[in-house]
């Protein structure tokens, strides 16, 4: 999925270089950003990707990422594991971007998503089972999108 997630990008800068000439499209370096070049250096699976929500009142993206800064020294007894964590962005419907609210979850040990589900009017539930593999448990994690 990185893979995919890495192709996507380096497609999306092709284009970029190849459309329209009107655009002035410029190539920004962002190296120096470190959370971000983090973030995204570190995706290992996009589990959603503008997924709507509540009949398009916004949209939600959600990216399980392999966070070593969220893992504690020692916390792998005979190896050397890393924790994971899930990003989620909550965008309002809308032509471009004007605000959205993004958090993490972190510190979840083989994370796998099984739903997002709507509950009452802007609030959605991300369940998660996580866990080592002879204790795996389901958390809940509510969020609220936006209202206006």
């Amino acid at each position: 999925m990185k893979v995919y997630f890495l192709l996507l990008i380096s497609f999306f800068f092709l284009e970029t270089e190849f459309a329209c000439k009107a655009q002035d499209a410029k190539i920004i370096e962002l190296t120096s950003d470190e959370t971000t070049n983090y973030l995204l250096a570190n995706i290992t699976e996009i589990n959603y990707s503008f997924q709507e929500i509540f009949k398009r009142s916004f949209f939600v993206n959600v990216y399980t990422i392999n966070d070593s800064k969220a893992t504690p020294q020692d916390y792998f007894e005979e190896y050397d594991g890393i924790l994971s964590s899930i990003l989620i962005s909550i965008i309002p419907d809308g032509d471009y971007y004007v605000k959205s609210k993004l958090f993490k979850i972190e510190g979840l040990e083989n994370p796998k998503i099984v739903s997002l589900k709507e509950k009452d009017f802007p609030e959605f539930v991300i369940a998660v089972i996580s866990g080592p593999l002879e204790n795996r448990k389901t958390f809940e994690y509510r969020f609220k999108g936006f209202t206006d």
